[in-house]
């Protein structure tokens, strides 16, 4: 088989032109610090990234879903905790009026504070967040909750009773609003402690009427007004518990995401040792393919006659 001056031109740019390539390729991996710059660089790691970036993204919104949440419920938790106080503290004015030694004059002082404590009950659940939207509406969050039906003469709720619910995971939602109107309700929303809290503070109040009249009235508040915070007693320890799911929901993605960001390091990252040393092998063909072919150029057929 006769080679020919030309084939021998040709093989040893075509190998040249490969190293040179490969050096190229590697000195950009040291540059970017990124083994992978391109998908052919090694598909089936470019295909993993990709993953691994998807599934990040999907995180990063989980955790940015869980930290709004999160504010949402504790915005609700203090305006129950408030009830909570609240209502613990109607129980004990209910029970310094209920002891049937006052005077009338006490017991309109007295139905004047249960008025008052009424309005703190009605303005908590009224509650807003900052934007302006109602927490304890339902779904419909620009309707005021509790409103005075003044046709009706008593308290009504014009939310619903719906639920938002946020994803925080996949697969994995948690209800973003609290139900707070069931608590003051005797059947549905009917709102029978507030609208019975009312009629009894109107009542302590009127002068005319003996004190004789509202006992009754009295230890039935007393009963509505304990049954509401038992009821929304119950509300806070879910509230916390939902809060407690949140945070180790957060964790969970916290280390996820970690050990996600280990799996790319380890796929995409330059290792520098091994770039460098395969960096100066080539560089090494390289010189020694210059060398043959310029040792080959110099042979000659006239030099050997």
């Amino acid at each position: 088989m006769r080679i020919s001056s030309l084939y021998n031109s040709d093989a040893m740019m075509a190998q040249l032109g490969v190293n040179g390539m490969r050096m190229s390729k590697l000195m950009e991996q040291m540059a970017t610090q990124k083994r992978i710059n391109v998908p052919s660089d090694d598909p089936v790691a470019a295909t993993r990234l990709v993953q691994l970036n998807r599934e990040q993204s999907a995180i990063k919104q989980y955790q940015n879903n869980i930290s709004g949440l999160s504010g949402a419920l504790a915005s609700q938790e203090a305006h129950v905790s408030a009830m909570s106080n609240q209502l613990i503290s109607l129980n004990d004015k209910l029970l310094a009026a209920a002891n049937g030694t006052h005077s009338s004059e006490d017991m309109a002082g007295y139905g004047a504070e249960l008025s008052s404590m009424l309005d703190s009950l009605v303005a908590s659940m009224n509650a807003q967040n900052e934007s302006g939207g109602y927490l304890f509406s339902g779904t419909k969050t620009d309707s005021k909750p509790v409103v005075w039906d003044q046709a009706a003469g008593k308290y009504v709720y014009e939310g619903n009773n719906g639920t938002r619910e946020t994803t925080v995971a996949n697969g994995v939602s948690v209800t973003e609003n609290t139900n707070v109107v069931g608590a003051f309700s005797g059947s549905g929303n009917d709102l029978e402690m507030l609208n019975k809290l009312k009629a009894l503070s109107d009542k302590m109040q009127d002068p005319t009427l003996p004190t004789s009249d509202y006992q009754d009235d009295l230890n039935e508040m007393l009963a509505l007004s304990e049954n509401s915070r038992d009821k929304v007693a119950a509300l806070f320890t879910d509230l916390g518990g939902r809060q407690n799911r949140l945070t180790m929901l957060d964790d969970a993605h916290t280390d996820v995401s970690m050990a996600n960001d280990k799996v790319a390091s380890d796929l995409a990252d330059t290792d520098w040792a091994t770039t460098s040393i395969n960096l100066q092998l080539f560089t090494n063909s390289v010189q020694i393919t210059n060398k043959a072919y310029s040792m080959i150029n110099q042979l000659s057929l006239f030099s050997m006659l």
